[in-house]
């Protein structure tokens, strides 16, 4: 990306923030009451009018409102009070939830219809408010497995970006290469470890932001701040979600703008020198015009040291003096991995009526930190030909060396948005589209060593656009349903440069890939009676590609054995095709034994999307296409609630086709191509349970564990032996083994001064990083101990300290032979935040 561009993307930013900033303060935010115009109507109609107009969420389960009810309302009235008025002789009350959202309940058994209907919740334990099913819907309703990380659990794990949900959520795991999080895939129950990293994948888990489809794992590294919560749906997800959802969808949604003006600010700084600082505010402009600026920024944080190109500075391969150029001495480098962050987004709300409303919102982020490079094991545990390419090293994982030290830049931007319409009483129309472009550079090395078989840099730009339109009827009928088309087109046109030691040359490998997918859907919820429901949904989707590109090997020195080493003539060219259909669907049923218990079970299927290969094109054999995977699906589920406990149970088993994986091919190189089958079986329990819940004192204790029996059951390859040792092999990035535990603890040490300690703890069991993989490709189990506290100082000040990987465990991301990339040692930080 040009300096001019990023310059211009600066500029616009602080002046958003700068006219904002001077127009918020002058806003006047006074509540008033709403004025209202509500025909007789069911319940669950009147609900939602009252919900549209209010701008309030109110979430009321079609299994208590189903059959009744509900008078007129004309005039003006407080939510309170047009709640109390809506559910007089309902049985039901409404109760509301710290994040301001109403949930209708049956009504307690001390409550009368002469009492007020709307309550504080006094349960130590929140409802759960989703939006999977792409409705607002309470946790305990939803007939899948789901997980939700809120805004407070978000900043005391740190999380930043996608790759810190993997520490905090047991069952998912992050296959790294070079760079971490920027070349990465993420896996969930097992599922995706096969994937590629590489721009014009096929991801298994699905990645959105507010809603919005990120087409490509170039967006795992893409910067997180100032959520609502994250949404982790687990499995495959055909039917409203589509392709490349075999493994699950991921959804981190950013917070609205609200009526009244609100924000914060907060500064952090850690071990290593790492600084952070995010803020966020907002509120009102005018009666129908709300707006939210948020910003963030990272620097620093780097834990490794570069020792320089150590023994090999200068070398020459011998019989190459003259030819060859010397391996470069980049010199010692303290602290690398530094981070250099900056993100901003801006999102306006406007109400162009009581039934129509439309959100738009701006953003753009900007890295250009260090990109993570392996170091290698120690030259003592070397055996076989890496020694003759090890500089030296000891058993520290926390020092490397190398020829370069490599930074990345990643530039990010686009505008997205969604118009709710309300057609009429009883049919909504949702319209979501976006567009987001980026470009990424950035390199590193193949082996770890300061005299690698290979190093390569890496141009990428891509763009997505997408466009989703939904229509639904008002929950709470005898049927709820929902029905949509969906489209997404992207394109990634990707340069990759490489300078080869071991084939003695360097060689291009450029490429050029279009998708367009278009699919139509349809759920539909049958309530059979008030405690028995009925699901099914179908989705059809039409997926076409093309891929074009050439390779080229430069032969600069005119010692080239390129053709001897891929089996492939030095330069090729290709421009291909590729087109498929699939037809997916689900069938849930779902029970409620009590208000408190419910059971559910589905089967279903889906797919991921076949394509191209993403990894450098070396021959004309990897430039063939490969076919879609498709994935049958299991599941039986346990939901338990009271106001104190939260429980649920979900046992599992899938069954993939057609496996997508790099593995050899027929010329003897790598290449990706569908490689057998697979099958998955597991269990996966959570729990959250008020342990105290005292005047000065309250603590709960939060626990969740994923158990996975993975197998290769089908395996084709170039190579007999390749076959014999993958065939009973578990699947890549599936830990048998995965649990968090945490202890979250309050007291008020004195008027309005509340202190709160959460202490967790998180198991991650061994796993392998790719098919047919050996010790040195099998990363071991670990264990990671974290502490935050936050201390209210008053005034809406809060002070804040956390430990992570206290115990200063080494663990990590990935093994790649004699190279490995290390996770972050023990770090410690402090920071201040200020709520106004």
């Amino acid at each position: 990306m040009t300096s001019s561009r990023s310059i211009k993307k600066t500029v616009l930013a602080a002046s958003i923030t700068s006219a904002l900033a001077i127009t918020f303060p002058t806003l006047a935010m006074t509540e008033q009451a709403l004025s209202l115009k509500l025909q007789q109507a069911p319940l669950a109609q009147a609900l939602n009018q009252l919900s549209f107009q209010s701008g309030v969420m109110i979430i009321a389960p079609g299994r208590l409102v189903n059959g009744i009810d509900a008078p007129a309302l004309n005039g003006d009235f407080a939510i309170d009070d047009a709640l109390n008025k809506l559910l007089k002789n309902t049985g039901l009350e409404a109760v509301k939830q710290s994040n301001g959202a109403f949930i209708i309940k049956k009504t307690s058994a001390n409550t009368t219809n002469s009492q007020t209907l709307v309550k504080e919740n006094s349960a130590p334990i929140d409802e759960i408010v989703v939006s999977v099913t792409k409705r607002d819907t309470s946790l305990m309703d939803v007939s899948a497995a789901i997980s939700v990380v809120n805004n407070q659990q978000i900043q005391d794990a740190g999380v930043t970006d996608f790759k810190g949900l993997v520490d905090t959520l047991p069952g998912i795991s992050i296959n790294s290469a070079f760079g971490g999080a920027n070349n990465s895939f993420i896996t969930i129950r097992g599922i995706g470890g096969a994937d590629d990293y590489k721009p014009n994948g096929n991801p298994s888990v699905a990645l959105h932001v507010d809603g919005i489809y990120q087409t490509s794992n170039a967006y795992l590294g893409m910067p997180l701040f100032d959520l609502e919560r994250i949404e982790v749906l687990k499995g495959p997800q055909g039917t409203l979600y589509g392709r490349n959802t075999t493994a699950g969808v991921i959804n981190a949604i950013t917070k609205r703008p609200t009526e009244a003006f609100e924000g914060y600010a907060s500064v952090e700084y850690g071990s290593y020198d790492y600084t952070q600082g995010e803020a966020a505010f907002g509120g009102s402009v005018s009666d129908n015009f709300k707006v939210r600026i948020a910003t963030k920024f990272e620097q620093g944080g780097g834990y490794m040291d570069g020792k320089g190109a150590g023994k090999f500075a200068g070398f020459i391969p011998e019989g190459f003096e003259g030819v060859i150029p010397a391996v470069n001495n980049p010199g010692v480098r303290d602290g690398f991995g530094d981070k250099d962050v900056f993100a901003l987004r801006a999102t306006g709300v406007y109400s162009f009526q009581t039934n129509t409303e439309l959100t738009l919102r701006y953003f753009m982020s900007s890295d250009n930190g260090d990109t993570l490079q392996y170091d290698r094991i120690a030259l003592t545990d070397e055996t076989g030909s890496g020694t003759g390419r090890n500089a030296g090293e000891n058993s520290d994982p926390y020092s490397f060396y190398a020829d370069e030290y490599y930074q990345h830049t990643i530039d990010i931007e686009g505008v997205n948005g969604e118009l709710a319409h309300q057609i009429n009483a009883d049919l909504n129309v949702n319209v979501l589209f976006g567009y987001q472009e980026s470009e990424r550079q950035m390199g590193g090395n193949g082996d770890g060593t300061s005299y690698p078989r290979y190093k390569y840099a890496f141009d990428e730009s891509l763009d997505q656009s997408s466009l989703e339109i939904r229509f639904s009827d008002n929950q709470g009928g005898e049927f709820d349903w929902i029905a949509g088309v969906f489209y997404v087109s992207d394109s990634v046109d990707f340069v990759s440069n490489w300078t080869s030691f071991a084939v003695r040359s360097q060689y291009t490998s450029p490429y050029s890939q279009t998708r367009n997918s278009f699919a139509t859907f349809a759920n539909v919820d049958w309530f059979v009676t008030n405690d028995f429901k009925l699901s099914a949904g179908v989705r059809y989707t039409q997926d076409t590609t093309k891929f074009s590109g050439y390779n080229q090997d430069i032969n600069p020195w005119g010692t080239s054995i390129y053709e001897d080493v891929f089996n492939s003539p030095g330069y090729f060219s290709w421009d291909k095709d590729f087109d498929d259909s699939n037809l997916s669907g689900k069938l849930t049923a779902q029970y409620y034994l009590s208000e408190s218990l419910n059971i559910f079970a589905s089967i279903g299927n889906g797919y991921r999307a076949g394509g191209f290969d993403g990894t450098s094109i070396f021959s004309l054999e990897e430039t063939e296409p490969f076919d879609s995977e498709t994935v049958d699906s299991f599941e039986f589920g346990v939901r338990y609630t009271t106001d104190a406990i939260s429980a649920s149970l979900d046992l599992f088993a899938y069954d993939f086709e057609e496996m997508q994986a790099t593995t050899r091919l027929s010329n003897d190189t790598n290449g990706r191509t569908n490689v057998g089958a697979a099958e998955v079986r597991g269990v996966e329990a959570s729990l959250t349970s008020v342990l105290l819940n005292q005047d000065r004192h309250q603590l709960s204790f939060t626990a969740s564990a994923t158990y996975l029996d993975t197998e290769i059951t089908a395996f084709s390859s170039n190579r007999v032996v390749d076959i014999e040792n993958t065939i009973g092999d578990p699947l890549p990035g599936s830990p048998e083994l995965s649990y968090s535990i945490a202890l979250n603890h309050s007291i008020n040490v004195m008027t309005d001064r509340v202190l709160s300690t959460r202490i967790s703890y998180s198991y991650h069991d061994e796993e392998t990083n790719r098919l047919n993989a050996g010790p040195g490709n099998t990363v071991p189990d670990y264990s990671l101990l974290n502490i935050n506290m936050d201390l209210e100082l008053g005034n809406g000040f809060t002070a804040f300290a956390y430990g992570r990987n206290i115990t200063d465990e080494v663990y990590f991301l990935e093994l790649n032979g004699g190279a490995r990339l290390v996770g972050a040692p023990a770090t410690y930080g402090v920071g201040l935040r200020a709520n106004f």
